[in-house]
């Protein structure tokens, strides 16, 4: 009788792929030898994984370093696609990548005030009296 539980070969190159596209890996070194463990033991007695607990005490120390809580960069807010059309969109205006995007939320912003001026929904172009 085959073993359904074992995972195909598609499977794993598939969660590797997902796992590369979606987390950033950082290979830690800690010292003295036998850290690792009393890390790990620490962390299962608060019930978390150890990968949990690294990232909970990175995340703490750094909101404790700055006094505010942590922000994340604009690639964890943001779609790819959007990053890369904010990129070509900076590099085809000779912008930084923050100067882009400002400009475009204040032009953005700008056409709104027009739309909503002549009563239109600005996402939709829909009239607002219909809403």
């Amino acid at each position: 009788m085959p073993d359904d539980s074992k995972i195909s070969k598609a499977q794993q190159r598939a969660v590797h792929e997902y796992v590369k596209r979606n987390y950033d890996r950082i290979e830690l070194t800690v010292k003295p030898k036998g850290k690792k463990d009393q890390i790990k033991y620490h962390a299962d007695t608060l019930g978390e994984t150890l990968n949990a607990f690294i990232n909970r005490a990175i995340n703490e120390a750094m909101e404790r370093d700055t006094g505010s809580p942590i922000t994340p960069p604009a690639s964890a807010l943001l779609p790819p696609e959007t990053l890369e059309a904010i990129q070509r969109g900076a590099a085809a205006t000779g912008e930084t990548p923050p100067q882009f995007i400002s400009r475009a939320v204040k032009e953005q912003v700008r056409r709104d005030e027009v739309s909503l001026r002549m009563g239109l929904k600005p996402i939709t172009d829909n009239s607002l009296n219909h809403i």
